[in-house]
């Protein structure tokens, strides 16, 4: 016979005596350790885009769930693993929408960046109507597209606090036929006005 138990039923909890209280944990997102540093590399990395996955052509565009993983190359988290999905928008003008939820994983430390931005097709391009897109056997050409964005990090690894709250740019490109990624990020922040 399978018995199921249920944590706390029929246990004896903690006590408190008449009139005092409970003291509830605060849960904060650390602040900045130091003042971000304009225009410095967060990280580039490598990687591929999973195979396409469609959910179907909506008025906006072809939405897809997509899943892209790589290798950070340059910057704090150089050997680390970044991944996410990518939920993407290919609009009927050809310039696709990308919300990635971005996880970077370095040592001990992990990242969470939202990232938002757009992919260009190359110049003189025009792609053939959405419909034709979902049909079988359709592929993208072997051309790079143009990725531009912006990024807003958050992590409770106190090295890296100096990336809460500031406005990073995400500028690289996709081969949207082979899945190639290669994208790098940098922090945009107001530099100190000069004295006077």
């Amino acid at each position: 016979m399978v018995s199921a138990s249920v944590s706390g039923v029929g246990q004896t909890g903690p006590t408190h005596e008449k009139g005092s209280t409970m003291s509830t944990p605060s849960i904060t997102t650390p602040r900045p350790t130091s003042p971000p540093t304009f225009g410095a590399t967060v990280y580039r990395f490598q990687g591929e885009l999973g195979p396409l996955n469609p959910v179907g052509l909506f008025d906006d565009g072809i939405r897809f769930v997509n899943q892209f993983e790589g290798r950070v190359v340059d910057g704090p988290f150089a050997g680390g693993r970044i991944s996410g999905p990518d939920f993407f928008v290919l609009r009927h003008d050809g310039v696709g929408e990308i919300h990635a939820p971005e996880l970077i994983e370095f040592e001990q430390h992990r990242v969470a960046l939202d990232v938002r931005g757009y992919v260009v097709p190359p110049d003189g391009m025009n792609l053939p109507p959405l419909a034709a897109l979902l049909e079988p056997g359709f592929e993208f050409p072997d051309v790079p597209f143009r990725v531009t964005g912006s990024a807003f990090a958050s992590t409770t690894s106190t090295e890296f606090t100096h990336l809460n709250g500031v406005t990073i740019v995400i500028e690289g490109q996709v081969n949207m036929g082979t899945g190639a990624l290669d994208v790098t990020a940098r922090i945009v922040d107001r530099p100190e006005s000069s004295a006077g």
